[in-house]
C-alpha cells in the first residue's frame, strides 16, 4: 500500500467509527428486494423490473423475420419487373421449310423515331440456291404479298442482310420468310422455301 493512500484510509475508518451504528432496514425492505427478481409482486406506478427492462430490449424473431423479408422484397421486386416498349427491337425465329432442312435464324426487327423500320436477318444452314438462282426475303398476310429484297449465302450457307421499310407498311403485315428465286428477284414468291417466322 502507498504511503499517500494509508492516512486517507485511516481518516475514513475513524469517520465512520464515529458515526456511531447504521439505523436499522425498514422491515418491508427484505420482502420487496426477495419479491423483485421474479417479477411476480406488484411494482409502485412507473417501476419496471430489471429482468422486464432487459427483455424488452431484445428483438423478438418474428420480427426479425418480417423486417428481413420486408428487405428483400423491396429488393427483388424492382428485378424482375421487365419493361417492354412497344418499339423495342423484337427478335423472331426462322424456322426451317422444305428448301432448306438444315436452316435456321432470327429477324430482328426494331423501329426508328423517324417513322422507318429495319428487319435484320442472321441466317444458317441455306444450301446453296442452284444456278442462276438466289434467296428473296417477303413480308406476306393474307392475300397479299411484298418482296423486302434479295440475298446471297455464303459458302457454309450462312448470310446477314438488313431490309428498310415504314413502320406503318409493317405493321400491317404478319410473318415474313425467304425463298429460292431466280437471279434478279420475283414478283410473287415461290413454292421453294427455305424459312418462315410469324411476325405477330
Amino acid at each position: 500500500m502507498s504511503d499517500q493512500l494509508e492516512p486517507e484510509l485511516e481518516r475514513v475508518a475513524r469517520m465512520l467509527a464515529d458515526a456511531g451504528p447504521l439505523p436499522d432496514a425498514p422491515a418491508s425492505l427484505r420482502e420487496r428486494t426477495l419479491a423483485i427478481p421474479d417479477g411476480r409482486t406488484k411494482e409502485p406506478d412507473g417501476v419496471v423490473p430489471i429482468a422486464d427492462r432487459a427483455r424488452r430490449r431484445r428483438p423478438r424473431l418474428p420480427v426479425m423475420l418480417g423486417i428481413a423479408a420486408a428487405v428483400a422484397a423491396i429488393v427483388i421486386v424492382p428485378t424482375v419487373v421487365v419493361l417492354h416498349g412497344d418499339d423495342g427491337p423484337k427478335n423472331v425465329a426462322l424456322d426451317a421449310r422444305p428448301f432448306a432442312p438444315k436452316g435456321s435464324g432470327t429477324a430482328t426487327v426494331a423501329n426508328h423515331g423517324d417513322g422507318s423500320a429495319t428487319i435484320a436477318m442472321r441466317v444458317w444452314g441455306l444450301p446453296q440456291p442452284g444456278t442462276g438462282r438466289t434467296y428473296e426475303a417477303w413480308l406476306g398476310r393474307t392475300g397479299d404479298r411484298r418482296a423486302l429484297g434479295t440475298f446471297s449465302a455464303s459458302a457454309d450457307g450462312t448470310a446477314n442482310v438488313s431490309f428498310k421499310l415504314s413502320r406503318a407498311e409493317l405493321k400491317a403485315y404478319q410473318w415474313v420468310w425467304v425463298t429460292s428465286e431466280p437471279s434478279g428477284g420475283s414478283s410473287q414468291p415461290s413454292h421453294q422455301t427455305a424459312l418462315w417466322g410469324a411476325l405477330t
